[in-house]
C-alpha cells in the first residue's frame, strides 16, 4: 500500500517578546492556506520565558490551523534567574502550555508518526548553556514510538537544537550526543527537524533528512529573513520548501528534494 501524502509546516524561534506582529499575523494566514497535516514548532517560543511572552505564544498556537507538536528551546528556560532556572525551570511552560517538557510527546496521523523531544538543558559542560543535548532515555522513547509504527509511515523527530550545521552556523555547535543519536535513528527515522540558529536549510546526514527552519516571526535575524518550511512527503519522495519573508508575505525561495529506499534517504537525482 502506498503511504499517505503528508504535509508538515515547520516553524521555529518565534521569540515572543521580540516578535514582529505583521510577520506573525501573515504567517498564521499562510499556514491556514497551506492546510498542513501537522505543524512542528521547534522551540524558543519566548525570548525570556516571561509570563506575558508565554501568553502571547499560547494565543498564537491557539490560532494554528492544524495539530501542533511543540517542543521547548533554550530561551523557554529562565535566563539569569538562577533560583528559577535550577529549582523550577519548566514551571512557566507547564502553566501556559499544559505539557510536561521532560517527556517525549507524539503525534500520529495517516501516514505519519512524529515525536517531539526536549533538547534544552538548565546547564551544560561548556560556557554556552544555550547548547542542547539528547540523552539515552529520550532516544529510547523515540525508538519505541517508531518501532511500533506502520512500516511505510513517515517518521519525524521534532527538536530545537541542530543535527546538521552549515559553515555559517558551525560556531553554534551540534546538539550534544548527535553522533549517537544519528547512529541509533538511522533506518528508524526519516526526518529530523530543528531550529536554534535562525538559518533555514536541509540536507542528508547518515541517511536521514535534516531540515532546519529560521526564526519564524522575530526581529532576531542572523543574516537572512524570517522563514518557515513546508515539507511534503508523497510515498518515497519528500521535498523541503523554504518560504522567506519579503516584506509583505512569505515568498518561496528554495526547494530541496529527497528520495528514500526503506528508511534510507538520499538527495533526489531528478
Amino acid at each position: 500500500m502506498k503511504p499517505a501524502n503528508v504535509r508538515i509546516a515547520q516553524i521555529s524561534d518565534l521569540h515572543f517578546g521580540r516578535d514582529v506582529a505583521e510577520v506573525a499575523q501573515t504567517l498564521l494566514a499562510e499556514l491556514h492556506e497551506a492546510a498542513p497535516t501537522m505543524i512542528a514548532v521547534c522551540g524558543d517560543l519566548t525570548q525570556r520565558a516571561r509570563d506575558a511572552e508565554f501568553r502571547a505564544a499560547r494565543a498564537f498556537l491557539d490560532g494554528l490551523p492544524a495539530p501542533a507538536l511543540v517542543v521547548p528551546g533554550n530561551h523557554d528556560l529562565p535566563g539569569w534567574q538562577v533560583w528559577s532556572r535550577f529549582t523550577r525551570p519548566w514551571r512557566p511552560w507547564r502553566r501556559h502550555l499544559s505539557t510536561d517538557p521532560r517527556g517525549a510527546t507524539a503525534h500520529t496521523a495517516d501516514g505519519l508518526v512524529a515525536v517531539g523531544v526536549n533538547t534544552a538543558r538548565q546547564w551544560g559542560p561548556h560556557p554556552d548553556w544555550s547548547r542542547g543535548r539528547i540523552d539515552a532515555g529520550q532516544l529510547a522513547a523515540i525508538e519505541a514510538q517508531f518501532d511500533h509504527a506502520p512500516g511505510d509511515d513517515l517518521r519525524v523527530v521534532v527538536a530545537h537544537h541542530p543535527f546538521l550545521l552549515t559553515e555559517a552556523g558551525l560556531h553554534r555547535g551540534l546538539v550534544g550526543r548527535s553522533k549517537t543519536a544519528l547512529r541509533r535513528l538511522r533506518r528508524r527515522a526519516d526526518l529530523l527537524l530543528g531550529g536554534h540558529i535562525h538559518l533555514a536549510y536541509s540536507g542528508v546526514v547518515d541517511g536521514l533528512v535534516v531540515a532546519q527552519s529560521g526564526t519564524a516571526c522575530s526581529d532576531r535575524l542572523k543574516g537572512e529573513p524570517n522563514s518557515y518550511n513546508l515539507i511534503e512527503a508523497d510515498g518515497d519522495r519528500l521535498s523541503v520548501t523554504t518560504h522567506h519573508w519579503d516584506g509583505a508575505r512569505f515568498d518561496t525561495r528554495r526547494r530541496a528534494d529527497y528520495a528514500r529506499d526503506g528508511h534510507e534517504w538520499t538527495v533526489a537525482s531528478d
